[in-house]
């Protein structure tokens, strides 16, 4: 089965050392030796070790899976060369989506202009409630008419907790950004969780909108709504995601494929991820 998972952090350096997200050491909330119980799944053995060799063969374990990896600031700022180098490497592997500033147009548009229109990346990813900046604030406008002008998708994680409160991510404010660019592809990472009725509700609503639950639409409080709707209102709008290595990627798989109707499955686990990706 061919799988697209649209939410990949693989083991590669903007992703190791100490306080980063292979840290078996870290004793946050949101450790990787840690957060995986939360939602019922496992730490595989690539967790543990950060062996991308190891990854792979999880990989193959499940299917024919290709990883979207996005790029996240770290103490390094975005490594976004990293990002290319990996996708050089491993081109049957990974597609890349390009991290970006929430906000500042000097800063912004020459990255998206490198990485995606004259470089191998499918998107770009922005995290503004990590950033103290509101998915409609008008800095982030620039941004947003960039990408819908030149046709690129753009992953933004949106639930969870990306915000300094709860409200940074009503999914009234992607409604307001929706409607302002209705021809710009977004896909809310997290979902809008925990705003699960008004995220699905935009998500039917707006036809540039894409729910990409990941983690929350499996043993979260919430999480039966997402499923109903991936299985029936947002059959063509709803992109898997395993956000590894939160949690492994048997675990998500097998969930999700229990939890879907046969006949949404090659939506839900790859079509809709190809159609918002522009990869056809």
């Amino acid at each position: 089965m061919k799988i697209i998972d649209i939410r990949m952090r693989p083991p590669f350096k903007p992703y190791l050392g100490k306080n980063n997200m292979f840290d078996t050491e870290a004793t946050n909330p949101f450790a990787i030796s840690k957060f995986y119980k939360n939602f019922g799944m496992n730490m595989s053995k690539s967790m543990k070790t950060a062996s991308i060799e190891d990854l792979f063969k999880e990989m193959d374990q499940v299917g024919e899976v290709t990883g979207v990896v996005s790029i996240r600031k770290n103490q390094n700022g975005f490594e976004n060369d990293a990002l290319t180098d990996l996708l050089a490497k491993y081109p049957k592997r990974f597609l890349g989506a390009c991290g970006i500033p929430a906000a500042g147009e000097k800063e912004t548009l020459p990255i998206l202009q490198k990485y995606i229109c004259e470089g191998p990346c499918v998107a770009a990813f922005m995290e503004p409630g990590f950033h103290g900046i509101k998915i409609d604030d008008e800095k982030i406008f620039s941004t947003y008419e960039f990408c819908e002008k030149n046709n690129i998708p753009l992953m933004i994680s949106f639930g969870g907790f990306h915000g300094n409160t709860d409200d940074f991510c009503l999914p009234i404010y992607a409604d307001h950004i929706a409607a302002t660019f209705p021809n710009l592809k977004i896909a809310l990472c997290h979902g809008g969780w925990p705003w699960v009725t008004a995220a699905v509700r935009l998500a039917f609503k707006a036809p540039n909108v894409y729910l990409s639950p990941d983690i929350y639409a499996l043993h979260a409080a919430g999480a039966v709504d997402y499923i109903e709707a991936a299985n029936y209102m947002l059959r063509e709008k709803f992109i898997y995601g395993s956000a590894y290595p939160c949690v492994d990627l048997q675990s998500s798989v097998k969930l999700y494929l229990e939890k879907l109707r046969p006949e949404v499955v090659e939506d839900i686990m790859y079509n809709n991820a190809v159609r918002f990706l522009n990869l056809k």
